[in-house]
């Protein structure tokens, strides 16, 4: 996969999987376990997002989420881009070339955590925690294979609440991503979801 979409999809991945977490809640002795509460326990989600990477790479958009499988990532950047989620696909759309190129998702954390029943905890990947003045940490890390890297989310501890995570992908880029305007809830369409058909019409 070309570097460039390596990072977007880092971000999408970044962006997608820990939204959810925002939700405040009550708390638990084990946060891994009420991280995964909320995650089985949205349905569809929206919010604003701005990521910044080491790189000075900066990006901004809206995410539309209905789990399971189901993410649709909007960017506002001076060329169009758009990605979509389903169990198997990550779909890179470019409106204005009309094209999208298709990865299996399980490239990508969004194989982990797209799935109906979501587990942050895992023989795949080491997982842990802590909790220092007031903050909550938890970290996923990664040494090899597929979405190798490391993952570390931030929350305020009282109340149980999001406030940025900060992945590192394989090609050692840092990525920090700050949501906004969180809505739950939606009742989407499913052609919000659904993979564009640029193939020209009327052709013989």
């Amino acid at each position: 996969m070309h570097l460039y979409l390596k990072k977007m999809v880092a971000w999408l991945a970044a962006a997608l999987s820990f939204i959810v977490l925002a939700l405040p809640g009550m708390a638990h002795a084990d946060v891994v376990s009420e991280a995964e509460d909320w995650f089985n326990g949205i349905s569809t989600m929206q919010a604003d997002f701005i990521q910044v990477a080491s790189d000075g790479t900066t990006a901004s958009g809206v995410i539309h989420l209905r789990r399971p499988h189901q993410m649709k990532i909007v960017y506002d950047l001076e060329e169009p881009l758009i990605l979509l989620t389903t169990r198997i696909w990550i779909h890179v759309d470019r409106p204005n070339d009309k094209t999208v190129t298709s990865y299996p998702i399980s490239e990508t954390p969004l194989s982990l955590l797209l799935k109906k029943d979501v587990r942050l905890r895992s023989d795949e990947f080491t997982t842990s925690s802590n909790v220092q003045n007031g903050i909550v940490r938890v970290m996923l890390a990664k040494e090899t294979g597929e979405a190798a890297g490391e993952l570390t989310l931030e929350f305020t501890e009282k109340p149980f609440v999001l406030r940025k995570w900060t992945i590192r992908d394989a090609a050692d880029v840092t990525t920090t991503v700050t949501l906004q305007n969180m809505r739950f809830g939606h009742q989407y369409e499913n052609k919000m979801f659904a993979r564009p058909d640029y193939t020209p019409t009327g052709s013989n």
